[in-house]
């Protein structure tokens, strides 16, 4: 029997980005945040919701070196979004409509936590209202995955 890599030293790499896809579809789609908001105005915001992963693109590996598993990858994510708001202000016809938007994030980064999350589609106050309360949930919901992929993934690259 011939060893090719004695005691798991030499580097062992895995593509991520097709199981990259399903998890953020999974985790992500129906991911809810209540807001927090006291306004009794018209188009006063109940919560904001990701109805639909976009675009997953680039690169997501997990490698293994010397025994260790180290991930890294580097992702353009898109998302789409809806915000449930009152149509009207008088407390007895408040009739609940859904606006549409979008989340981006350009550069998702293994070494970057403070990474740049674009909202677009949405009015001015709409859009600070997701920033403000919406987008902290969503970033460490989006920090959790890379845990979660080394989780996942260094079981299989130990066993090579």
């Amino acid at each position: 029997m011939v060893v090719l890599n004695p005691n798991n030293w030499h580097w062992v790499d895995k593509n991520t980005l097709p199981w990259t896809q399903e998890y953020l579809t999974e985790r992500l789609v129906g991911f809810k945040v209540d807001v927090n908001n006291d306004s009794a105005e018209e188009g006063a915001v109940h919560s904001v919701e990701i109805s639909k992963v976009n675009k997953v693109a680039g690169d997501s590996n997990v490698s293994q070196r010397k025994g260790k598993p180290i991930c890294y990858f580097d992702l353009d994510l898109a998302f789409d979004i809806v915000a449930v708001v009152d149509a009207s202000a008088d407390a007895e016809t408040k009739d609940a409509e859904t606006v549409a938007g979008s989340v981006q994030v350009p550069e998702f980064m293994h070494d970057e936590d403070d990474f740049e999350i674009k909202v677009s589609g949405l009015d001015a106050r709409l859009t600070e209202l997701v920033k403000q309360q919406f987008v902290p949930s969503f970033r460490a919901t989006l920090l959790e995955y890379q845990t979660d992929l080394i989780n996942e993934h260094s079981k299989y690259l130990e066993e090579s």
